[in-house]
């Protein structure tokens, strides 16, 4: 018995339109949480602001350095599983941070969505703002702004996704951020 074309479509990919998506949150409903630490995080190797470059104005730089030499990253935090959450930076430091507990052996992966990704970059640090086992991948670039983290530890682990802008004046351009979880005893 032979099955038409568009029969054996549907039984393949019906799955895949079926498939469940993330609970959407608004970033504004997040309780706000104590962010990871902005001087270890900004001496870590090779980290820069994004935003130097050429056509900025000297005035706006100084403004955003300023507004980035505060003690942490403003953060809020997620829920456990996976989330998009709808957001703005809001800030002139171009960055903000989202707090994550990561039960062991779980895999998180998070990405932004915009109109313009290019403006955003996504990493991934601990508590005092450095990087550690689990997240050394991102720091191969990969041209998307994403950054992911594996708990290789045997009990939960804290980090961060920390959003930053790559452009003076994106603090009001919305993003929406995307969390997966694969691996271990997801909630």
């Amino acid at each position: 018995m032979r099955i038409p074309a568009l029969a054996t479509a549907c039984i393949l990919f019906a799955p895949a339109l079926g498939a469940a998506q993330p609970p959407e949150i608004a970033g504004k409903d997040l309780k706000p949480v104590p962010g990871p630490l902005v001087d270890r995080y900004c001496g870590a190797p090779g980290y820069h602001d994004p935003a130097v470059g050429l056509g900025n104005s000297g005035l706006q730089m100084q403004f955003r350095e300023s507004a980035r030499r505060s003690p942490s990253i403003p953060a809020r935090a997620l829920p456990d599983g996976a989330v998009s959450v709808s957001d703005t930076v809001g800030s002139v430091a171009g960055w903000k941070a989202y707090r994550i507990e990561v039960p062991p052996g779980v895999k998180v992966h998070a990405r932004i969505h915009s109109a313009h990704d290019g403006w955003f970059l996504v990493r991934t640090v601990n508590r005092m703002g450095s990087l550690e086992p689990g997240m050394l991948q991102n720091l191969i670039p990969t041209g998307n702004p994403e950054a992911s983290y594996t708990n290789l530890k045997r009990e939960p682990n804290t980090i961060f996704f920390v959003v930053d802008t790559t452009e003076l004046g994106t603090e009001t351009e919305p993003y929406k951020l995307v969390v997966d979880w694969a691996g271990g005893a997801k909630p």
